[in-house]
């Protein structure tokens, strides 16, 4: 196969300092700054700090026309704590929805959404791994 690993997620958005705010103050990414991106577009390129190697980015990409957005998240953010983060996110004014619990095969999750500033829905997750038996056929 000739691919190999998701460079970058681009998120459309209509104010790119408000959402670069959002993103890095409510959720902890680091701005490498706004880019001309030509045409009279303008995007920001976000990742988390230390970045990891062939880690994806988070692209915002600044958009004139009003911006639709999906029922459900386009991604998620790995979280240590999402009970603390969530409530933090409600004290500082943020949209989130509740908290869910729920088990896999292989994780217990815990987990819930935040709204952006243009209404994107970003699940954040929190993943315990469940010790399997490993059976033999």
């Amino acid at each position: 196969m000739l691919t190999t690993q998701i460079g970058s997620i681009f998120i459309p958005v209509n104010h790119l300092e408000r959402s670069i705010s959002f993103y890095t103050e409510m959720l902890g990414l680091v701005c490498r700054g706004i880019e001309d991106w030509g045409g009279g577009s303008r995007g920001a390129t976000l990742f988390f700090q230390p970045h990891p190697k062939d880690a994806a980015l988070l692209s915002l990409a600044e958009r004139k026309e009003p911006i639709p957005v999906t029922p459900f998240p386009s991604f998620n953010i790995r979280c240590k704590d999402v009970r603390t983060l969530h409530t933090e996110l409600q004290a500082r004014g943020c949209q989130v929805s509740g908290i869910e619990t729920w088990d896999s095969e292989w994780n217990h999750h815990v987990m819930f959404d935040v709204f952006d500033p243009d209404g994107h829905r970003i699940n954040i997750i929190e993943l315990s791994p469940i010790a399997a038996e490993v059976h033999k056929s």
